[in-house]
Protein backbone atom coordinates (compact mmCIF):
# COMPACT_ATOMS: atom_id res chain seq x y z
CA UNK A 1 0.00 0.00 0.00
CA UNK A 2 1.82 3.36 -0.73
CA UNK A 3 1.50 6.30 0.97
CA UNK A 4 -0.31 9.58 0.01
CA UNK A 5 1.21 12.67 -1.09
CA UNK A 6 -0.13 14.17 1.67
CA UNK A 7 1.72 11.95 4.27
CA UNK A 8 4.31 12.52 2.25
CA UNK A 9 4.66 16.08 2.71
CA UNK A 10 3.78 15.37 6.07
CA UNK A 11 6.99 13.15 7.08
CA UNK A 12 8.63 15.58 5.14
CA UNK A 13 8.16 18.44 7.33
CA UNK A 14 8.55 16.26 10.14
CA UNK A 15 12.07 15.21 9.36
CA UNK A 16 12.81 18.94 8.50
CA UNK A 17 12.04 20.18 11.66
CA UNK A 18 13.95 17.31 13.70
CA UNK A 19 17.25 18.34 11.30
CA UNK A 20 16.33 22.23 12.32
CA UNK A 21 16.37 21.09 16.00
CA UNK A 22 19.62 18.79 15.52
CA UNK A 23 21.23 22.32 13.93
CA UNK A 24 20.17 24.49 16.97
CA UNK A 25 21.57 21.74 19.38
CA UNK A 26 24.87 21.90 17.53
CA UNK A 27 24.95 26.08 17.24
CA UNK A 28 23.96 26.48 20.88
CA UNK A 29 26.78 23.34 21.50
CA UNK A 30 29.53 25.95 19.73
CA UNK A 31 29.08 28.55 22.05
CA UNK A 32 31.46 29.13 24.32
CA UNK A 33 33.53 26.41 22.72
CA UNK A 34 37.16 26.60 22.53
CA UNK A 35 40.70 24.97 21.52
CA UNK A 36 43.59 25.95 22.89
CA UNK A 37 46.79 24.58 21.30
CA UNK A 38 50.10 25.25 22.84
CA UNK A 39 53.10 25.62 20.18
CA UNK A 40 55.90 22.91 20.34
CA UNK A 41 58.41 24.50 22.40
CA UNK A 42 56.06 25.92 24.96
CA UNK A 43 56.32 28.86 24.53
CA UNK A 44 52.94 30.40 23.38
CA UNK A 45 49.46 29.23 23.23
CA UNK A 46 46.63 29.94 21.26
CA UNK A 47 42.80 30.01 21.45
CA UNK A 48 40.23 29.71 18.96
CA UNK A 49 36.57 30.10 19.07
CA UNK A 50 34.69 26.73 17.33
CA UNK A 51 34.87 28.88 14.14
CA UNK A 52 38.65 28.87 14.34
CA UNK A 53 38.90 32.64 15.09
CA UNK A 54 41.57 33.19 17.36
CA UNK A 55 40.51 35.27 20.70
CA UNK A 56 42.98 34.78 22.99
CA UNK A 57 47.40 34.56 22.69
CA UNK A 58 49.19 33.78 25.61
CA UNK A 59 53.23 33.98 25.83
CA UNK A 60 54.18 31.21 28.54
CA UNK A 61 57.38 32.70 28.95
CA UNK A 62 60.08 35.55 28.15
CA UNK A 63 61.35 33.56 25.14
CA UNK A 64 59.44 34.90 22.97
CA UNK A 65 61.60 38.49 23.77
CA UNK A 66 65.31 36.78 22.78
CA UNK A 67 63.68 34.77 19.45
CA UNK A 68 64.12 36.50 16.13
CA UNK A 69 61.72 37.74 14.67
CA UNK A 70 61.27 35.61 11.79
CA UNK A 71 61.54 32.63 14.49
CA UNK A 72 58.65 34.16 16.73
CA UNK A 73 56.45 34.59 13.28
CA UNK A 74 56.91 31.22 12.23
CA UNK A 75 55.85 29.85 16.00
CA UNK A 76 52.70 31.64 15.82
CA UNK A 77 51.72 31.33 12.29
CA UNK A 78 52.43 27.58 12.97
CA UNK A 79 50.05 27.47 16.20
CA UNK A 80 47.32 29.98 14.80
CA UNK A 81 47.07 27.21 12.44
CA UNK A 82 46.97 24.22 14.33
CA UNK A 83 44.54 25.94 16.44
CA UNK A 84 42.60 26.93 13.55
CA UNK A 85 42.82 23.18 11.94
CA UNK A 86 41.54 21.50 15.33
CA UNK A 87 38.41 24.09 15.93
CA UNK A 88 37.17 22.96 12.22
CA UNK A 89 37.77 19.61 12.32
CA UNK A 90 35.90 19.93 16.04
CA UNK A 91 33.21 21.72 14.61
CA UNK A 92 33.09 19.13 11.47
CA UNK A 93 32.91 16.38 14.02
CA UNK A 94 29.48 18.55 15.70
CA UNK A 95 28.15 18.84 12.38
CA UNK A 96 28.60 15.53 10.97
CA UNK A 97 26.36 13.93 14.05
CA UNK A 98 23.16 15.98 12.14
CA UNK A 99 24.16 16.41 8.75
CA UNK A 100 23.82 13.10 5.96
CA UNK A 101 27.26 11.19 6.24
CA UNK A 102 28.09 11.75 3.05
CA UNK A 103 28.37 15.27 3.18
CA UNK A 104 31.69 17.13 2.77
CA UNK A 105 31.24 19.00 6.02
CA UNK A 106 35.53 19.57 6.35
CA UNK A 107 35.79 20.49 2.82
CA UNK A 108 32.77 23.17 2.77
CA UNK A 109 34.30 24.53 6.05
CA UNK A 110 37.23 24.85 4.22
CA UNK A 111 36.18 26.39 1.20
CA UNK A 112 37.43 23.82 -0.95
CA UNK A 113 34.10 21.98 -2.05
CA UNK A 114 31.98 22.98 -5.58
CA UNK A 115 28.81 23.58 -3.96
CA UNK A 116 27.27 24.14 -7.36
CA UNK A 117 27.98 20.17 -8.14
CA UNK A 118 27.09 18.96 -4.82
CA UNK A 119 23.59 20.67 -5.33
CA UNK A 120 23.35 19.17 -8.43
CA UNK A 121 24.30 15.48 -7.92
CA UNK A 122 21.67 16.03 -4.40
CA UNK A 123 19.17 16.90 -7.42
CA UNK A 124 19.82 13.96 -9.66
CA UNK A 125 19.82 11.89 -6.42
CA UNK A 126 15.89 13.08 -6.02
CA UNK A 127 14.16 10.14 -7.42
CA UNK A 128 11.04 11.03 -9.34
CA UNK A 129 7.87 10.63 -7.16
CA UNK A 130 4.59 10.27 -8.93
CA UNK A 131 2.81 13.34 -9.53
CA UNK A 132 5.94 16.01 -8.79
CA UNK A 133 6.73 18.00 -11.41
CA UNK A 134 9.28 16.46 -14.12
CA UNK A 135 8.08 12.49 -13.03
CA UNK A 136 7.35 10.51 -15.93
CA UNK A 137 3.63 9.78 -16.74
CA UNK A 138 2.50 6.21 -16.84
Amino acid sequence: MSTSWHEEIERAYAELDESQQAIAQVQHDMTGKQITVTSKNRAITVVTDAQGEVIDIKFNSRAYRSMPAAELSALLVETIGEARRQSLAELASMFSAVLPQSTPILDMLNGTVDMDEMLREAMRQIPDLPGTPGAERS
